[in-house]
């Protein structure tokens, strides 16, 4: 769902000190993950999962969570279905 907004690219590159960094550089090569990925006041949008490396953001400090270089960012977007 997400790979249209990022050129169809399945996995890109991005650097940042935090996720919240690592999205600034994504939404600002790719601006239409902007809404994906964060909702209008700027915090995790409620309906994408992500993951720094095997451990779920929203457990640790959401967007102000550490990344280290090596690190790898899943970014799962929620699917609902019937």
């Amino acid at each position: 769902m997400l790979r249209p907004h990022a050129e169809g690219a399945a996995t890109v590159g991005a650097e940042g000190a935090t996720v919240g960094e690592v999205f600034a550089e994504l939404t600002a090569r790719y601006p239409g993950l902007a809404g994906q990925l964060t909702d209008a006041g700027g915090g995790l949008h409620k309906f994408v999962n992500v993951y720094r490396n095997d451990d779920d953001i929203r457990y640790l400090e959401q967007l102000d969570t550490k990344v280290e270089s090596g690190d790898v960012i899943s970014i799962l977007p929620a699917v609902a279905g019937g």
